[in-house]
């Protein structure tokens, strides 16, 4: 009861309203989004990862099919895998070569889409989206998140990429708060709501989109398109 009351706690009461609603409501029938669109200091992330990076820990981009696969696994990412073949997915872990991977990130490149929600984020060349941020429980508290997210900006930086985004719930207290470190400015609102069939999205700011109504998620997605 204490472990539970202290999840609410930490969460926030209406994101552990919505984590259990979706555990129990399937998504092909019942989701609602709304989310923050904000851009991230690519820089200051940079400068950031030389001030946090540490010997006891190692950080890196995965690219063994294998690691990758089992990243997914670890960080819960069920983006499906042919929308997301020509993502970036980070780990950390503590220094040693028997030590478990305590953390993940997943950013995505030419495009990213919510399947269950009916949208598809179009990016340009220079656009990376950050997605399905995973810390293992034991290892919060210790800046785990800030080390590998410090160095995803490294990263993205040197492959030329000069724009990170990140969508984030208004009520998601706790990110809201890691990912204001380093943002650069909120861009806008994107509101999604799908009843069965039929997906709804709405945006604010400088987001563009194809459409307002779609009955195939998969297959034809709103596209949305960041200025």
């Amino acid at each position: 009861m204490i472990s539970l009351v202290r999840k609410i706690r930490d969460r926030g009461a209406i994101l552990s309203a919505e984590i259990l609603f979706n555990r129990v409501v399937p998504a092909w029938l019942f989701r609602f989004s709304v989310g923050d669109l904000l851009e991230l200091d690519l820089a200051q992330m940079r400068d950031s990862w030389h001030q946090l990076k540490s010997d006891d820990f190692v950080v890196s981009c995965v690219t063994d099919p294998q690691q990758r696969s089992e990243l997914r696994k670890l960080t819960w990412n069920s983006v499906p895998l042919e929308s997301t073949a020509n993502d970036f997915g980070y780990s950390i872990s503590k220094a040693g070569k028997s030590e478990p991977v305590i953390g993940g990130v997943w950013a995505a490149r030419e495009s990213f889409i919510e399947a269950d929600l009916g949208f598809q984020i179009e990016l340009q060349d220079h656009q990376a989206w950050l997605y399905c941020a995973y810390v293992d429980a034991g290892a919060r508290g210790l800046g785990v998140y800030k080390r590998v997210l410090s160095f995803v900006g490294k990263d993205l930086s040197e492959r030329d990429f000069n724009q990170l985004l990140v969508v984030i719930q208004p009520w998601n207290k706790a990110s809201m708060h890691v990912h204001q470190r380093f943002c650069r400015g909120k861009i806008g609102r994107i509101i999604a709501l799908r009843l069965g069939r039929l997906s709804f999205v709405f945006c604010t700011g400088s987001i563009s989109k194809s459409g307002t109504l779609t009955t195939q998620q998969m297959a034809g997605p709103i596209e949305l398109r960041i200025a």
